[in-house]
């Protein structure tokens, strides 16, 4: 239930709506765009200010194509069918001018001139490459689904971005994409996000949804975690101090109201006491969450070796010539874009499918604890029957216990399974886990539906566990703060790092490479001396600069002849129209050529 919630997001802010699974989050979006209606207050947007909301598939045609899909936002190709018939009517119907105005205006406010571009860029940076822009929506999986209605959202541009769990579903490139395309977004970005690396690069204000509450801190997420707790700690002594100052005042009246002496005395205390907030600080519902994993036995020094391994599904190779060697202690996180094969590396690792060639070895005396990226077939009617039925020689008082520290108290722990949430089924295997004290984790996207919260408690866990760590994970907070190395699947190979900032710093230097002007040489001469290297980096910033120059040039007579055009004073002019609208057409041919010649080879830039 929400009350009292107040808060206010300027023109270009970049907000983060954080909160505990359940505390109201995508209730307060439905408040916002008008689905739901509040009980009481306001939601005001400034007049003309288009919302945009990221819904699952966001009304995705299943017999277009990808690239249909993006052409037809916005109505682009409506509009733009209607400005040529206008354009070659208007010589002999000079009232339809008014028309050819406003629908020019409104498709230049869309960007419409530069619709290619923007479509490209967008579905590039959102993991389609150009082969797959011909697919059918009907064939997409969900994944890309989610991702292609992140884009098509994109390309409308609404004045104010609501993006619920946009991270959902993308490849670390891709999620290192959006972030710096929000950040400079030229509207208002509001997100509910769990991924606390995502929060910190983009949002710049957090506002908290708690109790029904809000509460805004003008900072990204980790400094809100720090400016949140001295928040509490202070709430909390003025709690204490005030219930200290209640007590006196309490103990003061009750002694001194018998006297007549000192009754009014007495009585001017309970008047006190009375005007006091005794109300007890609200607190999350998660802050007495426990969890962890101490292993009862230790393995040999070598867990698992992964030998000239090659793995794959129905025939296909995925990766080929994988090894890797983990030894007791080791902490390694699977990374890569999906489909290239992590789920099947972990399958093909636990013994569920047989290798496409070369051998998977487990060591001596390991013993593998599991959590599948899928946790949603849980069988029992139960969490309490779940835990029971796995382990019969505990009683019901110590079951209940265990779901209490991962948050099942009272007669949650009678909830039927299929009213779990998916946070909810994730904190129950993560008990299951704890009782089979495995000293090998193998753990498959484990912070799946857990909210930022619950996802610092399993951080504190994994931290702690002195077992080996497998995890296959997006995660980058994860990764990074448990400092795993990492094996980086990509193109049909496995690439292994000693770090997490290791990888990112060769995924950054594979990005330069593409560079056009690194390229050069590779592409001519191995040998190119570094003189001819200068000369052709030289033609190339000259070229870049001369492409900048035309296309503002082009955009800006593009702009007068939409006003010419439109000036009521040439409206009778039937001659002066047709040789504008023809000039027009040029200017905007010239201007795609210079567009898409820039994109092709300056883009990455």
């Amino acid at each position: 239930m929400l009350r009292d919630v107040s808060f206010q997001i300027e023109e270009t802010d970049r907000v983060g709506l954080v909160g505990y699974n359940g505390c109201g989050k995508t209730t307060l979006f439905g408040v916002l765009t008008g689905d739901l209606y509040p009980d009481g207050g306001t939601v005001s947007v400034k007049e003309g200010a288009i919302l945009g909301y990221l819904k699952q598939n966001n009304g995705l045609i299943a017999s277009h194509s990808v690239k249909e899909e993006m052409e037809k936002a916005n109505n682009a190709d409506k509009m733009l069918r209607r400005m040529k018939a206008l354009e070659q009517a208007m010589g002999d119907r000079p009232e339809l001018l008014e028309e050819y105005r406003r629908v020019s205006e409104r498709y230049e406010a869309i960007d419409g001139y530069h619709l290619n571009y923007q479509i490209r860029k967008l579905l590039l940076g959102m993991g389609f490459p150009e082969d797959t822009w011909d697919k059918h929506v009907a064939v997409l999986s969900g994944g890309e689904k989610t991702r292609l209605s992140l884009a098509k959202l994109l390309l409308q541009s609404p004045d104010i971005l609501l993006l619920d769990e946009p991270t959902n579903h993308l490849d670390l490139n891709t999620l290192d994409w959006l972030e710096g395309y929000l950040k400079t977004y030229r509207g208002a970005v509001l997100v509910v996000s769990h991924d606390r690396h995502f929060l910190d690069a983009v949002c710049g204000k957090t506002i908290q949804l708690q109790n029904g509450k809000t509460k805004t801190y003008n900072c990204g997420f980790s400094e809100y975690l720090v400016r949140k707790e001295q928040d509490d700690i202070i709430e909390r002594k003025h709690y204490e101090q005030t219930m200290e100052k209640a007590e006196k005042y309490q103990e003061f009246a009750e002694r001194n109201m018998a006297r007549a002496s000192t009754r009014n005395m007495a009585k001017s205390r309970l008047k006190m006491l009375e005007r006091l907030d005794l109300t007890a600080p609200e607190e999350g519902r998660h802050t007495d969450l426990k969890f962890e994993i101490v292993p009862d036995s230790e393995p040999y020094k070598d867990v698992l070796s992964l030998e000239n391994l090659s793995i794959g599904v129905s025939g296909r190779v995925l990766c080929s010539g994988l090894d890797l060697l983990m030894e007791r202690g080791d902490r390694v996180a699977v990374v890569g874009n999906n489909g290239c094969g992590k789920t099947t590396l972990l399958k093909t690792i636990l013994g569920e499918q047989r290798p496409m060639g070369g051998r998977v070895v487990i060591g001596g005396g390991v013993k593998i604890g599991v959590q599948e990226q899928n946790v949603f077939h849980v069988e029992n009617s139960s969490p309490l029957m779940y835990i029971w039925d796995r382990y019969p020689q505990m009683d019901q008082l110590q079951v209940r216990k265990l779901l209490a520290l991962v948050g099942f108290r009272n007669e949650d722990v009678f909830t039927e399974a299929g009213g779990l949430s998916g946070g909810e089924l994730a904190r129950l295997n993560m008990a299951r886990l704890s009782l089979e004290h495995p000293n090998f984790l193998i753990l498959d996207e484990p912070t799946n539906h857990l909210d930022i919260f619950t996802k610092q408690i399993l951080f504190d866990a994994l931290n702690e566990y002195t077992g080996t760590l497998l995890l296959v994970s997006h995660d980058r907070w994860l990764i990074e703060q448990l400092d795993c190395k990492v094996l980086s699947m990509e193109e049909g190979k496995a690439v292994f790092y000693e770090d997490y900032a290791a990888f990112r710093k060769a995924a950054q230097a594979e990005r330069n490479a593409a560079d056009p002007v690194a390229d050069v040489p590779k592409k001519k001469n191995e040998n190119i001396n570094a003189k001819e290297l200068r000369k052709q980096k030289a033609e190339y910033r000259q070229r870049k600069s001369f492409l900048e120059k035309k296309i503002s040039e082009l955009e800006a007579e593009e702009k007068d002849l939409q006003a010419s055009i439109a000036d009521p004073a040439n409206a009778t002019n039937a001659d002066l129209l047709t040789e504008l609208c023809t000039k027009l057409d040029e200017v905007r041919n010239d201007l795609s050529g210079f567009i898409d010649e820039y994109l092709e080879e300056y883009s990455e830039d």
